[in-house]
C-alpha cells in the first residue's frame, strides 16, 4: 500500500523517484517555491500548495501531481510512453484509457488491458485479434491505431488521441442540424464505413455517440477566424468512427466477463442500439451485413435533420416492431424546404428490406454527393510528428502508402501499421499503476501538453545542495539506431470474429438475394415481436381506462322518493 508523503521533502523524493523530473529539476522547483512563498508571506511546508505550484508551473499535470501526493512513484511509463492523464474510467488495478506522451513528442491515447482481463485466455485472444484488425484500418474518418504491445505482462494499444466532442453531444446541445451540415457529416461517415467494408468488416453499433467530431483547423489563427465566421457549427469538423471492435467495457477493470460477452454476436442476441438498429439486425444480429450499418447511418442522418430518431419509443420491443413495419415520418414534416432528392436518399437508406438499400457505403456516399455544398473543410489525417513517424516506421516495420484522395496531408502522414505485437524493452516499460476513481484528472485550461510534461527549469537558477535524499536519476530511454524493417509473417486467416467488429461477406454482389417478402407474410420472430408490441399497447390502454374510471367523479345519487 503506497504511503502518502508527510512533508514536501517526502513529496520531492517521490517525484524524483518517479522519473517525471530529474533530480536537479526537482531541487530547482523546490527552491523557487520556497523563495516565492517567503516573498508572499505564505507557508513553505504546505504539500497541497506545492502540488498546485508544480501544476501551475507546468512541470506536472494535475493527474501526475495527485498520484505523487497519494504516494505513487511508479507506473508513469510504459513502452516509451509517459502517462499524462486519464481519459477513460480506469479503476483500481491495471487498466483504462489514458492520454500519453511518447518520448519523441507524439500525444496518443493509450488503452491498457486490465490485468484481470489479460489473465483470461479468451479475453486476451480477443484483444490481440481485434488490435491486429484495427492496425489494418487507415482512413481519415476512422480513429487510427498505431501500435499494439506488451510490457512486463501489461498489454496495451496505442491509438490516435482525439480532442473534440461526439455527435451525440452536439445534438444534445443544438437539438438538430441544418440538413446541409448533417449531409456533410454523414457523407464522411459513409466514406469511413466503406473503408471498413473493403476490409470485410461490419461495425454493428453506429450511433451519434460513436461518431467523434474533431476540429480540422490547422492553426490557431485559422481557428479564431473560423469561430467568428461559423459560430457553433460543424463545418470545420472531421468525423471519425469510434468503438470499432474493442468496446469500452474491455478496458474497464470492474466490468464482469458477462458484460463483455453481451457484445459478442451469438444466435438470437441483439447487438446495437434500438434507436438506430436495422430490422434484420434485431431479428438475428449474426446475419446482419454492411447494409445494416447503412441503415444505422440513415437513422443517424434522420436524427441530425429532424432532432429525433426515426422511431422514438420508450418500449424497445414496440420500437423494433416499428423499425420492421412502420415507415418513418417524412423529413418535410419537421423541416420545410427539404430537397426531394434528400428524401429519396433517405427512403433508400431506411428501406425495410436490405436488398432495397444501397449495396455499399460507397453507393450511399455517391447518392449524397449532389447534396453537398462547397462549404466546409476537407477531412484531415491524424497529425504525426516526424520523429514519431520515423520511429513507427523503424520499430514497427511499417511502410508508407499514399493518402486517400481528397484528404489533407501528405503520404508521410499515413504509415501502415504492422499486425505484429511488439514487446517493449525491459528498461522502458515499468509496470503502470492506475488511480482510484476519486482522483481528479483535469488538465489546467490553456496548458500546453508538451510544456506540462517538459523537464526544463528556467535558466539562471542557482542550485543548492538537496534538502532531502534524492535517488539517482534514471534517464528516459533514447531511440536506438534505425534498423532495417524485418518482414512480418502474415497473420493466420480469421475464421471467426465474434465481436462487434466482425468480418463480412467478401463479395456482397455474390450474396443470394432473397425475394421481397410482403408485409403480410411474417416470420415466427416477426409474429412474436408484433404480439409483444400489441400486448404492451393493449395493457397500457387498459390501465389508462381503469385509472380514468377510478379518478372520474361519481354521478350524484337521485333524491329518495317520498
Amino acid at each position: 500500500m503506497p504511503t502518502p508523503p508527510a512533508t514536501i521533502e517526502d513529496y520531492c523524493a517521490l517525484l524524483a523517484r518517479s522519473r517525471l523530473l530529474l533530480n536537479e529539476e526537482v531541487e530547482a522547483a523546490y527552491q523557487r517555491f520556497q523563495k516565492e512563498s517567503e516573498a508572499e508571506g505564505k507557508s513553505t511546508t504546505d504539500i497541497d500548495r506545492f502540488r498546485r505550484y508544480l501544476v501551475r508551473q507546468r512541470l506536472l499535470t494535475e493527474y501526475q501531481a495527485h498520484m505523487i501526493q497519494r504516494g505513487r512513484a511508479e507506473g508513469f511509463f510504459i513502452g516509451g510512453y509517459k502517462i499524462l492523464d486519464r481519459v477513460g474510467k480506469g479503476h483500481m488495478g491495471v487498466g483504462g484509457v489514458y492520454k500519453a506522451l511518447h518520448h519523441l513528442g507524439q500525444i496518443v491515447a493509450l488503452k491498457i488491458l486490465p490485468a484481470s482481463k489479460a489473465s483470461d485466455p479468451h479475453t486476451l485472444a480477443r484483444f490481440q485479434r481485434e488490435a491486429r484488425l484495427l492496425l489494418q484500418l487507415d482512413h481519415p474518418n476512422i480513429v487510427r491505431a498505431f501500435q499494439v504491445g506488451e510490457a512486463h505482462g501489461v498489454h496495451y494499444l496505442v491509438m490516435e488521441y482525439l480532442e473534440g466532442e461526439t455527435l451525440q453531444e452536439v445534438l444534445q446541445r443544438r437539438g438538430r442540424l441544418p440538413w446541409q451540415e448533417a449531409v456533410r457529416l454523414i457523407h464522411q461517415a459513409f466514406q469511413g464505413l466503406q473503408h471498413l467494408h473493403e476490409r470485410h468488416m461490419v461495425h454493428r453499433d453506429l450511433k451519434p455517440a460513436n461518431l467523434m467530431l474533431v476540429d480540422g483547423r490547422e492553426s490557431e489563427k485559422e481557428t479564431e477566424e473560423s469561430r467568428r465566421d461559423h459560430d457553433d457549427t460543424t463545418w470545420d469538423a472531421t468525423l471519425k468512427i469510434l468503438d470499432i471492435g474493442l468496446g469500452r467495457e474491455l478496458f474497464d477493470e470492474n466490468a464482469p466477463e458477462g458484460q463483455i460477452e453481451t457484445q459478442i454476436t451469438q444466435e438470437g442476441s441483439v447487438l446495437g442500439t434500438p434507436d438506430y438498429m436495422a430490422p434484420e439486425q434485431a431479428r438475428d444480429a449474426s446475419s446482419a451485413d454492411i447494409r445494416a450499418d447503412i441503415y444505422s447511418l440513415g437513422c443517424v442522418l434522420y436524427h441530425c435533420i429532424t432532432g429525433q430518431p426515426p422511431f422514438p419509443d420508450s418500449n424497445i420491443m414496440a420500437q423494433m416492431v416499428r423499425h420492421a413495419m412502420e415507415p418513418p415520418r417524412p423529413l418535410g414534416e419537421f423541416v420545410p424546404d427539404i430537397p426531394p432528392m434528400l428524401q429519396a436518399v433517405m427512403d433508400t437508406l431506411l428501406a425495410k428490406q436490405p436488398e432495397k438499400r444501397y449495396a455499399t457505403p460507397a453507393a450511399a456516399s455517391t447518392a449524397l454527393q449532389p447534396l453537398l455544398t462547397s462549404r466546409g473543410a476537407r477531412p484531415t489525417l491524424a497529425r504525426l510528428t516526424p520523429a514519431y513517424k520515423a520511429w513507427l516506421e523503424n520499430e514497427s516495420a511499417l511502410e508508407l502508402a499514399p493518402p486517400p484522395l481528397g484528404v489533407k496531408g501528405t503520404s508521410s502522414d499515413v504509415p501502415h501499421r504492422s499486425s505484429g505485437i511488439r514487446k517493449a524493452a525491459p528498461d522502458t516499460a515499468p509496470k503502470p499503476i492506475l488511480p482510484p476513481e476519486s482522483v481528479p484528472t483535469a488538465i489546467p485550461p490553456g496548458g500546453n501538453v508538451q510544456q506540462m510534461a517538459g523537464l526544463s527549469a528556467p535558466p539562471g537558477l542557482a542550485t543548492a545542495a538537496p534538502a532531502y535524499p534524492l535517488p539517482q536519476a534514471v534517464p528516459m530511454p533514447q531511440p536506438g539506431p534505425a534498423v532495417a524493417p524485418q518482414p512480418v509473417p502474415p497473420s493466420p486467416p480469421m475464421l471467426e470474429v465474434d465481436v462487434e467488429l466482425v468480418t463480412g461477406p467478401t463479395e456482397l454482389a455474390n450474396r443470394p438475394v432473397t425475394e421481397d417478402r410482403p408485409l403480410t407474410e411474417l416470420s415466427r420472430r416477426d409474429w412474436m415481436m408484433l404480439i409483444a408490441g400489441s400486448a404492451s399497447v393493449f395493457s397500457a390502454t387498459a390501465l389508462g381506462f381503469v385509472i380514468a374510471r377510478l379518478l372520474s367523479p361519481k354521478p350524484p345519487e337521485p333524491p329518495p322518493s317520498e
